[in-house]
């Protein structure tokens, strides 16, 4: 399928919500501290995987950057790496996918294998770019922060991505609500 691209009053209201629920779902969901204030076990790390398969690379970079972000401030986490290294990194879990898989590849196993690969893959490009800034600014050492990093995100990036993906995507496609992506 081809998909067109939204008007911009679209695209701000998608990278708006994608934006709060990533935020609301970081927050919701990360109840165990690895290191406090920090490092938490995000079962939905996974959000701006699917927002990137489903509406595209931009709407997958913008959630998990502005909704990461959105995350710290809320929560009491944001730190001096957080503008920077935190919203890069956490946002190339949404651009990855979002470039190199479609919302058609949840409708086979093969498709679902793409998505896990290429989607534990932006988990792992992630993981030492924010473990740089927290390294830089005093929050973690970088060889713990890569470690409980990987801890945190890398298993629900992995599982629940295809996961949701093979839930979620298929009745959009069958509804034909998903027509363009960013």
């Amino acid at each position: 399928m081809k998909y067109g691209k939204p008007d911009a009053t679209t695209a701000i209201a998608y990278i708006a919500v994608t934006s709060a629920i990533t935020a609301v779902g970081f927050l919701l969901t990360a109840p165990i501290p690895l290191i406090p204030g920090a490092i938490h076990w995000r079962v939905l790390a996974f959000l701006p995987c699917l927002f990137g398969i489903i509406y595209g690379p931009v709407i997958g970079f913008l959630s998990g950057a502005i909704g990461n972000t959105l995350w710290a401030i809320i929560g009491g986490y944001f730190n001096p790496a957080t503008p920077v290294f935190d919203l890069v990194g956490v946002g190339l879990t949404g651009l990855i996918p979002g470039l190199l898989c479609k919302p058609s590849d949840a409708l086979s196993r093969r498709g679902l294998v793409k998505i896990a690969v290429i989607s534990l893959a932006s988990g792992i490009v992630m993981v030492p770019i924010v473990a740089i800034g927290f390294d830089l600014v005093g929050v973690a050492p970088f060889g713990p922060a890569v470690a409980l990093l990987s801890l945190s995100d890398l298993p629900p990036i992995l599982v629940g991505t295809p996961l949701a993906a093979r839930i979620i995507v298929p009745p959009l496609l069958r509804r034909n609500v998903i027509r363009w992506r960013l």
